[in-house]
């Protein structure tokens, strides 16, 4: 007997149906060098906040996320490049949103000539219906008009909406403690809640590395400093003494 096909009762559902999960093999899945390069460097920026605040933040790029596709019994199997969740901070294999209790609250994806339709178009509606609650999209190749840093959100009423931008190529995310995520080139960094830039653990250990030289730099003028004068006081003291002995002046 020919079973009648399943009907689908909106664009998401019938997405959930028929998309396929993201695997190694799937198109949009390869990871070219700048997509790679974006992401480690935002997720240390992130990591060193994270440890600096002592913030319950999971992060992780290329974590397999499991959802539910509701419709039928097989899960989806979805591949952001950079997600955080309030969660303990410890190894998984995969986050699965049944078992760990929710979905990650942040999702970034880097945008390639091959992820753009998925990225775009698709992966918008699959993380509304994953229950994600900031969306955010970094295309740095973009040519046409528009900002390369932007996304969905939930609004004040839990409604997915655009996500727009503060400032020019700048998101302010609510979901990562409003901090301000901002284009720089070919990355993306970050602004704290005084606008300071963020820096990368990297970074952070080149400013500490060059403040070093910096202080021995220092060190060694001033050490320069007091053996010059040491030797023009030794100078003058024998001058004195030759004076003094021209002159018949008895040492005191």
């Amino acid at each position: 007997m020919n079973r009648a096909p399943v009907a689908a009762n909106s664009e998401i559902e019938w997405l959930l149906l028929t998309t396929p999960d993201d695997t190694e093999e799937a198109p949009w899945m390869t990871t070219p060098e700048f997509q790679w390069r974006v992401c480690t460097f935002l997720l240390s920026i992130l990591e060193r906040y994270k440890r600096a605040h002592d913030l319950r933040w999971y992060l992780i790029a290329e974590l397999k996320v499991t959802m539910p596709r509701g419709i039928i019994s097989r899960d989806l199997d979805l591949g952001p490049d950079l997600l955080m969740a309030e969660s303990d901070d410890h190894e998984r294999t995969s986050w699965n949103v049944a078992i760990e209790g929710g979905p990650p609250l942040f999702v970034l994806e880097v945008v390639t000539e091959e992820s753009r339709r998925r990225d775009t178009e698709e992966k918008p509606l699959l993380y509304e219906r994953m229950g994600v609650q900031e969306y955010a999209i970094f295309d740095p190749k973009r040519s046409r008009p528009g900002s390369k840093l932007f996304g969905y959100r939930r609004d004040e009423d839990g409604q997915w909406v655009a996500w727009a931008n503060e400032a020019p190529n700048t998101l302010r995310s609510k979901a990562l403690g409003e901090l301000r995520l901002f284009v720089d080139g070919d990355r993306v960094r970050v602004l704290d809640h005084e606008g300071n830039v963020l820096l990368s653990d990297e970074e952070a250990a080149n400013q500490e590395a060059a403040r070093a030289d910096e202080e021995a730099a220092r060190a060694d003028e001033e050490a320069a400093r007091a053996k010059e004068q040491a030797a023009r006081a030794e100078e003058a003291e024998a001058e004195l003494r030759r004076l003094k002995a021209r002159y018949g002046i008895a040492e005191e």
